[in-house]
């Protein structure tokens, strides 16, 4: 089967669809603040959104309790790749990995940073490129901060 990689920004509907009502919930409402930063890359098969997730170049929702975390990152010229997600019927197909690696050809050289919070994602992002920097505390729980790149914080000499 043939996937497109698409931008889809002007459509935010069409992606939004697809989440889990707990993710879209925290999205939707608040895309028009978002969208002039943020950008929406669908996987279609057959005019179909099969997965996607949102390219933000300023702190997304999911992350705006990360703070200094995330002014780092943005300030070191990351994107944040936020929503990644793979409707259920299409899992287990790599597609997940061809987003990524569909995103990484869209930006050529450009690092990326992301949080999870299921721990058992990491070997997912680890297999594509992504590691493992600092485990952060929120109220809502542990989250995982992961980047692809090179952080200048370990750069430096102590």
């Amino acid at each position: 089967m043939t996937y497109q990689f698409k931008e889809t920004t002007s459509t935010p509907g069409r992606f939004f669809a697809l989440l889990p009502p707990d993710w879209r919930e925290s999205i939707a409402p608040y895309w028009p603040g978002y969208a002039p930063t943020a950008r929406i890359f669908t996987l279609e098969a057959e005019d179909e959104v099969r997965g996607g997730g949102i390219l933000f170049s300023t702190p997304a929702p999911d992350i705006l309790a990360y703070g200094a975390e995330a002014e780092y990152w943005f300030a070191q010229g990351y994107l944040y790749i936020g929503f990644l997600w793979l409707a259920e019927a299409h899992r287990g197909r790599q597609l997940g990995s061809l987003w990524l690696q569909k995103l990484r050809e869209r930006f050529p050289g450009q690092p990326f940073w992301l949080s999870i919070d299921d721990y058992e994602l990491l070997p997912f992002y680890e297999r594509n490129g992504f590691r493992l920097v600092k485990k952060v505390e929120l109220a809502s729980g542990e989250e995982w901060v992961l980047m692809n790149g090179v952080d200048h914080r370990m750069d430096k000499a102590d």
